[in-house]
């Protein structure tokens, strides 16, 4: 029997970017002081490579196919040259030679976008004190101040309800069976946030500039000073989703309200905090974490389906109703 030796051309739906296609190809773009290695360092949401040179090192992004529109990029952009410009401690983006920030690669799966940032010196905060949550939520507090005027002609979906909640909702139904217990309890859940989101005028919100994902684990400390990094969630909207996500991101730890109240304080020591966005606190913990949830499912085709299944959202929903016990 004659055997097919050509093999077969199959297209990629997430490739890895090869290093040293990197170094040669992307590196010299920039002005960089005697390049040495490029490294892969991290696979998320998108991908992040080190680039060492002879005195600094940087942070290479590649964004994944399809993920970000160039223009939400440049929002991205946009917000971190300002929020750096303002004196804020940011792993602001590097210009190439020609004053330009985003290179286009061309990947086996289609167009991608890539940019470089200085590098977030630094190790990332334990959080085993209040000193270290209280230093962050002043962090936090500093970068909502400093991003108070920022504005510009780019684009990225509202991080309001109808994206935070609605969209997430669109996405996590799938996951689970038509006529579920489950599903039945996340859609009133969905019902119920609405409301009460509703229920405060819109105009007594604080609404800005947010990082977008401020669980505390997107900073670096160095000698006291926190850096941050990874806006890839930032966008305009509302600002007590950036506080509540510090709150869903400790609720775990056995000392979580503890961390949590010396991060609010912090943060209301340098900033005021209205009586309408503290009343939304829980509400946006919950809207956070489905939010999450929709996150990890809606990436289920590049992250795989073993960590997204039914039985991963069904544990997550389990969560919430012990969150939603607690209050």
């Amino acid at each position: 029997m004659l055997q097919d030796q050509s093999g077969m051309k199959i297209a990629a739906s997430y490739s890895t970017i090869c290093e040293h296609e990197l170094i040669s190809k992307l590196v010299p773009l920039y002005a960089f002081d005697k390049p040495q290695s490029c490294r892969f360092w991290e696979r998320g949401v998108n991908d992040t490579y080190q680039l060492f040179c002879a005195e600094n090192t940087y942070s290479l992004r590649i964004y994944r196919h399809g993920l970000r529109t160039r223009d939400a990029i440049e929002f991205e952009v946009a917000a971190l040259n300002h929020l750096h410009k303002r004196g804020l401690s940011v792993a602001y983006p590097i210009a190439r030679k020609d004053s330009k920030f985003i290179t286009e690669l061309h990947a086996p799966e289609g167009l991608r976008y890539a940019i470089v940032t200085d590098h977030a010196c630094g190790v990332l905060p334990d959080y085993s004190d209040d000193a270290s949550a209280g230093n962050y939520g002043q962090a936090v507090a500093q970068l909502h101040k400093l991003s108070d005027d920022f504005v510009t002609d780019h684009h990225r979906p509202r991080l309001e309800v109808d994206y935070l909640l609605d969209t997430s909702m669109d996405i996590i139904r799938p996951f689970l069976a038509k006529g579920s217990d489950d599903l039945d309890y996340l859609n009133k859940t969905a019902q119920d946030l609405h409301r009460k989101v509703a229920s405060v005028p819109v105009e007594s919100l604080d609404i800005g500039f947010c990082h977008g994902d401020c669980h505390g684990h997107n900073v670096h400390e160095n000698n006291g000073i926190l850096t941050h990094y990874d806006f890839d969630c930032c966008g305009l909207g509302l600002r007590v989703f950036d506080l509540a996500t510090f709150k869903w991101g400790v609720l775990s730890d056995k000392n979580g309200e503890q961390l949590w109240t010396a991060f609010l304080s912090a943060y209301r020591a340098s900033r005021e905090v209205s009586e309408a966005d503290l009343s939304l606190i829980d509400t946006f913990v919950a809207i956070r974490h489905i939010w999450w949830m929709a996150l990890l499912c809606g990436n289920a085709q590049d992250f795989g389906y073993a960590d997204t299944s039914e039985r991963f959202v069904e544990r997550q929903i389990g969560n919430m109703k012990s969150f939603s016990e607690k209050q």
